[in-house]
C-alpha cells in the first residue's frame, strides 16, 4: 500500500463540450484530500502532502462506510450550505481562512464532508493502471454514502447539459475526464477543467504597490455600494492586465489620487494601499463570493480578473444586487 500520493490534476479549458469518450462530473469547490483507509482508521492528506486527519474530527470513521480493509481514496473536503451546493465560503470559515492569507482560530460549527471520486488502491491491489470507468464503478461498489463520506456520480457523453446545471446551481465548475485514462500523479490533458465564472462592475477606490517586477501599481483595489450609499470595500483584482494597460490605467489613478479613504471602513491587503477618488468602474470577472458576517470581514469577490473599464457607468451603479 503506497504511503504517499500526488493526485492527478486537470487542464483548464474555457468551454464544455459532449463525448461519448469522456465522464463529466461536477467540480467541488472545497479542499483536494487523498484519504488512505486501513483497519478501520482514516489518514488526510493534503495534495501538498500536508496532513489534514485532526483538522476533521468527523470524518474520522468515514471507514466504516468503505467496505475495505485498506483502501486508498481520491476526493475533496467540503462544507455543504442549506441548499446542499458546496461552498469554498463555508470552508474558509470552517479552517480559519481570512483575508490576505491570514489564518485564525477554525468555526468547527461548520460540518464537512468527503466526496470521493477516485479510487487507487483496495485490499491488496493498485488501481493506477486501471481504466477510469472501472475505477468508478468499483468506488460506487464498495463507498456506502452517509454521515462523513459521499460517492460522487458522473454523468456519460452530455458536458454541456451537466455545465448549464452546474451553473443554474451556483457551482464552481464541471470536471471532464477521458473513460479509459489510468490515473497519472501529475496534470494531463485527460482530466479537464471547466469553470463558471461570473462578471460585475466595481467601483476602483484604490490601487495597492507593486512587488517583483510588477510595474505601475500591483493590483486594483475594487469595491460596491451596500443600500446606505456606502462604498465596501470587496477585493482586489490584480490579474488581466498587460504591460500597455498597466500604464495607461495607472496614468488615471495617479490624477484621482486622495488622501481620504473613500471606503466604509477598512480595507483589507496585504500591501500599502494608495486611494483614488471613486469615480472609476472596472468590469470584473470572478469566480463567486467568499467571506461574510461570521469570518470577521465582509463578503469579498474570490479570484477578480480585471476585464476593462466602463465609461458608460455611474460607480453610483455597482450595487451589490447588480443584475
Amino acid at each position: 500500500m503506497p504511503t504517499a500520493i500526488y493526485p492527478m490534476l486537470a487542464e483548464s479549458i474555457a468551454e464544455p463540450f459532449d463525448g461519448p469518450e469522456w465522464l463529466f462530473e461536477i467540480k467541488w469547490d472545497g479542499y483536494r484530500a487523498i484519504a488512505f483507509l486501513e483497519n478501520g482508521k482514516v489518514r488526510l492528506v493534503s495534495r501538498n502532502q500536508n496532513e489534514l486527519t485532526a483538522r476533521y474530527p468527523e470524518l474520522k470513521d468515514m471507514a466504516k462506510l468503505v467496505q475495505a480493509k485498506t483502501a486508498i481514496l481520491d476526493g475533496e473536503v467540503v462544507a455543504l450550505d442549506e441548499e446542499g451546493k458546496a461552498s469554498f465560503s463555508l470552508m474558509q470559515q470552517r479552517t480559519g481562512f481570512r483575508p490576505g492569507g491570514r489564518r485564525a482560530a477554525g468555526n468547527a460549527d461548520v460540518p464537512v464532508l468527503y466526496y470521493a471520486f477516485d479510487l487507487l488502491y483496495l485490499d491488496g491491489y493498485d488501481w493506477h493502471r486501471v481504466p477510469l470507468e472501472e475505477r468508478k464503478r468499483k468506488l460506487a461498489s464498495v463507498v456506502q454514502s452517509g454521515n462523513g463520506v459521499r460517492y460522487s456520480d458522473h454523468y456519460q457523453e452530455h458536458g454541456k447539459a451537466l455545465f448549464e446545471i452546474a451553473r443554474g446551481r451556483g457551482l464552481e465548475g464541471i470536471v471532464a475526464k477521458l473513460r479509459t485514462s489510468c490515473y497519472q500523479e501529475r496534470r494531463s490533458s485527460e482530466w479537464l477543467k471547466i469553470k463558471i465564472r461570473h462578471r460585475l462592475e466595481a467601483v476602483i477606490g484604490g490601487y495597492t504597490e507593486t512587488k517583483g517586477s510588477r510595474t505601475h501599481f500591483g493590483s486594483l483595489v475594487l469595491g460596491l455600494y451596500d443600500k446606505q450609499g456606502r462604498l465596501i470595500h470587496v477585493g482586489q483584482a490584480g490579474s488581466g492586465f498587460n504591460q500597455k494597460s498597466l500604464g495607461d490605467i495607472a496614468n488615471v489613478l495617479k490624477k484621482l489620487e486622495t488622501n481620504k479613504n473613500p471606503f466604509f471602513g477598512d480595507v483589507d491587503a496585504l500591501r500599502k494601499v494608495s486611494f483614488v477618488k471613486p469615480e472609476l468602474v472596472a468590469e470584473i470577472e470572478y469566480a463567486e463570493w467568499t467571506g461574510g458576517a461570521n469570518t470577521g470581514s465582509g463578503p469579498k469577490l474570490r479570484a477578480p480578473v480585471f476585464l476593462g473599464l466602463r465609461d458608460d457607468k455611474d460607480p453610483k451603479e455597482c450595487l451589490f444586487d447588480q443584475n
